[in-house]
Formats: structure tokens, C-alpha cells, sequence
């Protein structure tokens, strides 16, 4: 008998969520305090068992660069970058801060380990890989009819 994969009704929940991170991505977020969030461009894909997620994140320490897995199969990427700046000229003094930053938050193909997570960040490009979790086996129990 074949196994059938079991039917999530939030999938098309899932989906439009993804759609809507999708649209709002395409468009930095700003305010009057001198911040800009950039959505980094990413490649995700699937090499064996791993999933590999690559962003591009210039200009960013690595040390400044948060990641996070969450439900098994979303991948954030958030990073920050202050900067302050004093410049004394004739008759003024001007003092200015600026802030940039990065978030993306990424819906992997499978479920993956987090606890065997890798990244490595080199010239600007973040590279992750996340090994994929074991896919639990679908369960068929026969139901006894009375």
C-alpha cells in the first residue's frame, strides 16, 4: 500500500505569508532617526543533505551578524551597524548618527538541525548551511471496526 503524505491546512496560510514577506521586502524601512533596513539578496538551496542559504550583507561585522532558527524550517538573518559622526567646522559643530541594517527572514524548503548549523561570513557574503532533520515516517495504523 502506498504511503500518502499527510495533508497541513496551514499550507496555504504558509504561502501567503510568504507572499506578503515577499512584497513587503522589496521595500527598505525608514524613519526619521536616520535608520534604513535593507533586505539582503539570498540563494537558498538544496546541496545533498544540506540546505545552503547565501546573503549578501556588505559593509557588516560578522560579529554584528545575529542568525536564528525557528520552527524547524525559518532562518532569520538580522544584522545592525551604528555609526556616529562629529564634524567641527567655523561656527558649528554638527554630531550625526546613522544606523543600517538587515533582516531578512527566510522559509527553508525542509525542516532542518539547527544544532549542526554552520555560517561563515567573507567579503560581504554570509553563507549558511543547515543540515536537513531526518523526515519522521508517516505512521499508517489501521483502525479497528466495530
Amino acid at each position: 500500500m502506498a504511503q500518502q503524505e499527510s495533508w497541513d491546512p496551514f499550507d496555504e496560510l504558509r504561502r501567503i505569508q510568504d507572499r506578503l514577506g515577499r512584497i513587503f521586502s522589496e521595500y527598505p524601512i525608514s524613519g526619521r532617526e536616520g535608520r534604513m533596513m535593507e533586505t539582503p539578496s539570498v540563494d537558498v538551496m538544496e546541496r545533498g543533505n544540506d540546505v545552503i542559504v547565501t546573503a549578501d550583507m556588505p559593509g557588516i561585522n560578522k560579529e554584528d551578524i545575529r542568525l536564528e532558527v525557528r520552527e524547524g524550517n525559518v532562518l532569520d538573518i538580522s544584522a545592525e551597524k551604528k555609526m556616529e559622526k562629529k564634524e567641527e567646522e567655523k561656527g558649528y559643530v554638527r554630531h550625526e548618527r546613522s544606523y543600517t541594517g538587515y533582516y531578512r527572514s527566510i522559509r527553508l524548503p525542509s525542516p532542518v538541525d539547527k544544532t549542526k548549523a554552520k555560517a561563515i561570513y567573507n567579503n560581504g557574503v554570509l553563507e549558511v548551511t543547515l543540515p536537513m532533520a531526518e523526515k519522521p515516517k508517516a505512521k499508517v495504523s489501521e483502525i479497528p471496526i466495530s
